[in-house]
């Protein structure tokens, strides 16, 4: 009986032995499962929106710090580097304010969270933020009726980015509408073309426009070579016109 029961014994070391070794791994396999998600809308300069942080759950003590970088931050609120330490939630939000300057600002995010032992995430994020393309129209009602819900629609080189709904325009009456775009996907560079349009049949609408996005053509370079070829003539000119008859010499009589 004794030698059945250390051969039983043996057999369950034996079992319990790649468990343990399982448990031990436990700081190499946990990492892995542990990661971050960012997010965020539609950044304009100066303007305040929020950053999302969301980690796997199931730790403690999350922290999240963000480091942003950019050619020019000015303006950029709390600062380039922000914190949240040892929060019970895996959900956390920053609050930030966008750069004065339109630009591409990347964010270096590093998470981490307590478990059997800490776990860390991290990933770099790149963001944009632009400068809103405002978009403005004039809405006329030229009958003796009152026209109600005019849904105006705002396109940017044929592609419709934008609604206002006028709930309300009474006879002979003209409103003015805007609205801001980012649709940074439906800008060509060079000229753009924004249309506008009313939903109601009667309606008048005067908003058509266009802009230029990107650096425009630079001929500044062909009237300063031109300038410089001028006044380079008249210098000749000048000069070949001060130019002194030679005296005879002083033998020749």
């Amino acid at each position: 009986m004794k030698g059945k029961a250390a051969l039983i014994a043996l057999g369950i070391l034996f079992i319990m032995m790649p468990i343990a070794a399982t448990v031990s791994d436990a700081g190499t396999v946990y990492p892995s499962i542990f990661s971050s998600t960012v997010s965020y809308g539609t950044v304009y300069v100066n303007e305040n929106f929020s950053i999302y942080v969301n980690s796997t759950y199931g730790f403690n003590n999350y922290t999240v710090v963000l480091i942003f970088s950019g050619l020019n931050l000015s303006g950029m609120a709390p600062g380039t580097t922000v914190l949240s330490q040892n929060q019970p939630n895996p959900d956390l939000v920053f609050n930030i304010t966008a750069p004065s300057n339109p630009g591409t600002i990347s964010i270096l995010v590093m998470t981490s969270a307590h478990g059997s032992t800490i776990m860390q995430y991290r990933t770099t994020v790149q963001l944009t933020v632009v400068n809103p393309i405002k978009m403005q129209a004039t809405i006329s009602n030229p009958t003796q009726y009152y026209m109600y819900n005019v849904t105006v629609t705002f396109a940017i080189n044929g592609n419709n980015v934008s609604k206002i709904v006028i709930p309300k325009l009474a006879p002979y009456s003209s409103q003015i509408v805007s609205t801001y775009s980012s649709a940074v996907s439906v800008i060509n560079k060079g000229e753009n073309t924004i249309s506008v349009y009313a939903s109601t049949p009667g309606a008048v609408v005067s908003g058509d426009s266009t802009f230029y996005y990107g650096t425009p053509s630079n001929y500044t370079w062909i009237y300063y070579i031109a300038a410089v070829v001028v006044a380079f003539m008249i210098f000749l000119a000048v000069s070949a016109g001060r130019r002194s008859i030679p005296k005879s010499p002083k033998w020749k009589k």
